[in-house]
């Protein structure tokens, strides 16, 4: 995987994160949804999933 790959995935993550915070300490104030939310909880979970699964993916390829 490239660098610039990478650090784009760990830039998203870390904006999702941000938003996240911000939306919890805001509470009911936030203007984030129910489904907005959702979707920056499974975007998280998918970037960190596919930043490990790509390694492996890309040392098979190699062997």
């Amino acid at each position: 995987m490239t660098t610039s790959i990478q650090s784009l995935r760990t830039k998203s993550i870390r904006q999702a994160k941000l938003k996240l915070d911000q939306h919890r300490e805001l509470g009911t104030k936030s203007a984030l949804n129910i489904f907005e939310v959702a979707e920056l909880l499974d975007s998280i979970r998918n970037t960190e999933n596919k930043m490990i699964e790509e390694p492996q993916a890309f040392a098979l390829i190699l062997n």
